[in-house]
């Protein structure tokens, strides 16, 4: 148990989220105790302690806009909101000494116990070997997501030239650490990531996991997370495979007409998600903390949308002091905050991009068409046309920003990416009480700074710029 308060603690993951002693004996040495194979299916069993997001940043993107005096006041009244504030203005420091970052405690406490599965659970007594090839799989999904979230938080976009030498992140790959904490290069990440999920959709896994157990990993989000991954390194042919092996596998769409007057899908309901990675009970519904959508991202939507419709709603809905303008509602919807994992409309947006990167415009089209075909009423849908694929991928990239808008770091995400290429590079302005603050394209501020706490358990960390 001491090494493992030590693997929590060095990284400043605090308080731990998962007691291994519920399910297992522990080694002095921090090593779960090889038995039964059951004890590991019971160890990934706690989706509290998988069903996670690094869940800030969605503040910091041009989808967000905070144009109501009252809401800025708000804001600044409460040291509460301050890492909240410091996002949105891409502060070179967003927590206070000493202060956590508690969307990366629990990332890392998930890997943690990834890692003993990865690491134990091919030893364990009294399970087939299919039975152990299968959590294994589920394991390395997970640690991959959270290598991917944290790499493209943390760390430059992927890049082919210098990924071998970009900061990435620290990347424990076993239950037990040493003293010297030091973060590995982006492709270092990216190798792992491919590695698990390669690894993943070999392992047996079920094809689909909804319902109760859209939480745990199947064989459709294996594919789906490798199409994101292809995706993040630019690498179009393969993420285009990924995705349609995943959508091969599981392509249900929500058709939203049928929830303009009923209750929307929670996660464990939504036939669109292929895998939940939500951001627990860190929900953005209440005033001051709500995200108030930037007028281009407002002015892109059709009013007849119904993701405009349903899935936001004028900012007076949340303060009477809000005057201006619209905020993301979905979370209200549901009762539950922003969901990151992988969906079928995210596989679609994938395939489509990647079509018209490669000359079929056409094709791009008629998969956007799908998409949007669920997303209108019946009689107000009309099909979108392009004059050609360089036009396909204008409106893909549009598109895509409309569908998975407030849905959990996506949009920032991109930017990083496409600031790649010259054509889609964009500079940034925020406004805040009268100031206004800029991120340039391929900005250091698009490698979020770490809390100055970890510093304090790991001093040979190196900082962002």
């Amino acid at each position: 148990m001491k090494k493992y308060l030590k693997y929590i603690t060095i990284i400043a993951l605090g308080a731990v989220v998962l007691s291994c002693d519920n399910y297992v004996d522990i080694k002095t040495e921090g090593r779960l105790i090889p038995e039964e194979t059951e004890n590991y299916r019971y160890l990934l069993n706690n989706t509290y302690a998988f069903d996670i997001n690094y869940g800030a940043l969605d503040v910091a993107s041009d989808d967000i806009s905070f144009q109501n005096e009252a809401q800025t006041t708000a804001l600044s009244a409460s040291d509460y909101n301050r890492p909240f504030v410091n996002q949105y203005k891409w502060a070179d420091q967003i927590y206070f000494d000493g202060e956590l970052d508690y969307n990366m405690n629990s990332m890392y406490s998930a890997l943690y116990n990834a890692n003993i599965v990865i690491n134990e659970v091919m030893q364990s007594k009294e399970g087939t070997e299919a039975q152990k090839l299968a959590i294994k799989g589920e394991a390395q999904v997970h640690r991959a997501f959270i290598f991917l979230t944290l790499v493209n938080a943390f760390g430059k976009a992927y890049d082919a030239t210098t990924a071998a030498t970009d900061l990435g992140i620290v990347l424990f790959t076993t239950p037990t650490v040493s003293d010297n904490i030091r973060r590995s290069t982006v492709q270092n990440a990216y190798d792992i990531i491919l590695s698990d999920l390669n690894d993943a959709v070999n392992s047996g896994l079920k094809p689909i996991n909804s319902g109760n157990n859209v939480a745990f990993p199947s064989r459709a989000s294996a594919y789906a997370l490798l199409a994101r991954t292809y995706l993040y390194m630019r690498n179009y042919p393969l993420a285009l495979e990924n995705a349609e092996k995943s959508l091969a596998i599981q392509s249900t769409l929500n058709n939203l007409e049928d929830y303009e007057f009923s209750a929307f899908p929670t996660r464990r309901l939504d036939r669109e998600l292929i895998l939940s990675k939500w951001n627990g009970y860190s929900s953005l519904t209440y005033a001051p903390q709500i995200l108030s959508l930037s007028n281009e991202l407002i002015d892109s939507f059709d009013t007849n949308d119904l993701r405009y419709v349903l899935f936001t709603q004028p900012t007076s809905t949340f303060s009477s002091d809000y005057t201006i303008g619209r905020t993301y509602a979905k979370e209200g919807l549901t009762g539950e905050s922003r969901n990151g994992g992988p969906t079928v409309p995210e596989m679609m947006l994938i395939k489509a991009e990647c079509l018209a990167r490669a000359g079929s415009g056409d094709l791009a089209m008629t998969e956007i068409n799908k998409l949007r075909q669920k997303r209108f009423r019946a009689t107000e849908y009309v099909a979108m046309t392009a004059t050609d694929s360089k036009d396909a991928l204008i409106k893909v990239l549009a598109e895509r920003r409309r569908e998975l808008m407030g849905h959990g770091n996506f949009r920032w995400f991109d930017l990083k990416r496409l600031n790649k290429e010259p054509e889609f590079a964009r500079t940034i302005t925020h406004t805040f009480a009268g100031q206004t603050f800029t991120l340039a394209p391929n900005s250091d501020r698009y490698q979020m700074p770490y809390a100055p706490i970890y510093y304090d358990y790991a001093p040979n960390l190196q900082k962002n710029p």
